[in-house]
């Protein structure tokens, strides 16, 4: 695969900023700092970069991001003219260091079996020949080891843009120009049997053999046992082309697992028994899905097609030949299902919003048909407007929806559904279980929000799309079983793990006496975590959405977020009051 290499306008500052908001004003004083520069004399520039952010040729390392501090009680700086400002109560400070730490380290920390990643990028001053990356063992306490082929590093490559760029293993050494900028990922999976402690260890480039320069790891793993979540967490997944001895899906079903997904959403290219009673391809993916250890509930959505495509010819959904051929189909594949003891939910709809007026009324008659007809099976619908939802749900065992969406005749009137206040209606008014829908992939979707929202009722999220025949949409790159992961695919796996640090802390919180005050500390936190996220997605969307955590957030410790990043400074906040509780409960 061809490399991708990116210009680079380098833009470098001895600059010191310390910008602060005095009740709604913005000040801001620069200090010039005098510091000695060694990116001059570097043959490369290598750092550790922030992998939330897609990567782009202007990304700086991860410790300079600013330090916020929300709400200090006084701030006073010193200007280069030997001035003195004094600011009492700011609303918050922002502090831009030159140089803020050791760009070439990265920090991490990890539970026993768990994933954690760090990305950077490497820049050249000038021509490299026989460029390559190698890894070497994390050594810890007490001689314990992390081997070498736990730590992979992978080239960001192009597939779809942005957060669907793919991570491709290195492969050969390759020769890069200058001036260019490569990016990388690289993924630390932690032993299940891990020694707590502190690991070290280096990635190292290389040129023609000789070292280059070097990124230091040093990963705390910590003493906690992580378990997956209590819902249902899954993407739609079509099957696999020419697997005629299922090791295709195998694979693709172990990826998932190892990225924290709970549960599979099968759509595309399934057999249904429509033409035949064969319903031997469906009791093969649900062994398949058992064998990879999948929790949650098996969420069956091919059925959607019968009321799409699968039955035409049959009438429409109010006659009486249509009816007969669809429970004649439903009850077939639900017997398959009852063979394997797998819970499942069947998906009887797809976006009838898309009809109008008249698809809701369709919606409506289906899912009262199917609740009246065959109640021994659970039924959800994937739903993307208010009426749909109102109309179905109080026939679904599970409400599915997206955030909504007018209709072409505007019939649903601007509401949006993915929301604390829809949520509360919908629960109230049907009794359907909530479940999202192409509601967002990557870490925040899968995590923080979904945290908040769980504790609003919703209970699973399935979204669009693992693969589908490599175009946009698509997660993951395949080719066979060569699966290559896409940014966002990475990211989705770093929002789930989020999610089982909030779930393990309020699992302990539950078994713990209230009486101790690690208890108390750490209910504060989640309060204060639950509070920074807005109950209403919309307001997360498009460029100009809000960002979580956000700039001075209460739950956040500056310094933390410079050597660690927003999103994983308050997991270590999590982290270590599980820590804690543990250490009190012995």
């Amino acid at each position: 695969m061809n490399r991708r290499h990116m210009s680079l306008r380098a833009k470098r500052s001895n600059l010191e900023t310390v910008r602060f908001s005095v009740r709604g004003m913005v000040l801001a004083i620069v200090l010039y700092v005098l510091v000695a520069s060694t990116a001059s004399r570097a043959q490369i520039e290598l750092f550790v970069t922030d992998y939330g952010e897609n990567p782009t040729p202007e990304q700086k390392p991860l410790i300079e991001q600013p330090l916020v501090w929300a709400k200090p009680q006084e701030v006073t700086v010193r200007t280069a003219e030997g001035r003195t400002v004094t600011v009492p109560s700011p609303l918050s400070v922002t502090i831009r260091r030159d140089l803020a730490g050791d760009p070439r380290e990265a920090r991490l920390f990890a539970a026993a079996g768990e994933y954690e990643p760090f990305s950077f990028l490497l820049r050249p001053a000038e021509a490299l020949t026989q460029v390559f990356i190698a890894a070497g063992d994390l050594k810890g306490p007490g001689g314990a080891i992390i081997p070498a082929a736990n730590v992979v590093v992978r080239s960001v490559e192009s597939f779809q843009g942005g957060g669907r760029d793919i991570l491709v293993p290195l492969g050969r050494p390759w020769n890069m120009s200058a001036p260019g900028t490569e990016f990388f990922w690289c993924t630390v999976q932690v032993p299940e049997q891990a020694v707590p402690g502190s690991y070290q260890g280096e990635v190292t480039v290389t040129a023609s053999g000789k070292p280059v320069g070097a990124l230091r790891i040093v990963l705390d793993v910590l003493p906690i046992k992580l378990t997956d979540p209590p819902f249902g967490l899954g993407l739609n997944y079509s099957k696999p082309d020419n697997d005629k001895d299922g090791r295709i899906l195998a694979v693709h079903l172990q990826d998932m697992r190892e990225h924290g997904m709970t549960c599979v959403a099968p759509l595309y290219n399934w057999h249904q028994p429509v033409h035949d009673a064969d319903t031997s391809e469906l009791g093969s993916l649900l062994e398949a899905y058992k064998k990879a250890g999948f929790p949650g509930t098996f969420y069956w959505a091919p059925p959607m097609d019968l009321q799409l495509t699968d039955l035409a010819g049959y009438g429409d959904e109010t006659s009486r030949r249509w009816q007969q051929k669809y429970l004649q189909v439903m009850r077939l594949m639900y017997e398959e299902v009852r063979k394997h003891g797998v819970p499942t939910l069947f998906s009887i709809g797809d976006e009838l919003t898309n009809k109008g007026l008249e698809g809701v009324r369709i919606a409506g008659r289906l899912a009262q048909f199917v609740w009246e007809e065959l109640p021994e099976i659970a039924t959800t619908s994937d739903m993307n407007g208010y009426l749909e939802v109102m109309a179905m749900a109080p026939y679904l065992n599970v409400a599915t929806f997206n955030n909504g969406w007018d209709g072409a005749d505007h019939h649903n009137q601007g509401r949006h559904l993915l929301n604390r206040g829809f949520l509360e209606e919908l629960q109230s008014k049907t009794g359907a279980i909530p479940w999202f829908v192409n509601a967002g992939s990557g870490r925040l979707p899968f995590g923080f929000f979904f945290w908040k929202m769980s504790h609003c009722g919703v209970q699973g999220k399935v979204e669009w799309y693992y693969n589908l025949r490599n175009e946009k949409g698509s997660l993951v790159q395949t080719q066979g079983d060569t699966v290559r992961p896409t940014l966002d695919y990475e990211r989705c796996r770093e929002g789930i793990d989020d999610l089982r640090y909030l779930c393990k802390l309020e699992s302990l919180i539950a078994q713990a006496s209230p009486d101790l005050p690690q208890v108390k500390n750490a209910r504060d936190l989640l309060q204060t975590i639950a509070d920074g996220i807005a109950d209403d997605w919309t307001q997360y969307e498009g460029k100009g959405g809000l960002r979580f955590p956000d700039d001075g957030f209460a739950g956040l410790d500056p310094e933390k977020v410079s050597s660690f990043g927003r999103l994983n400074a308050i997991r270590l906040e999590v982290a270590n009051a599980i820590v804690a509780i543990q250490a009190a409960k012995k």
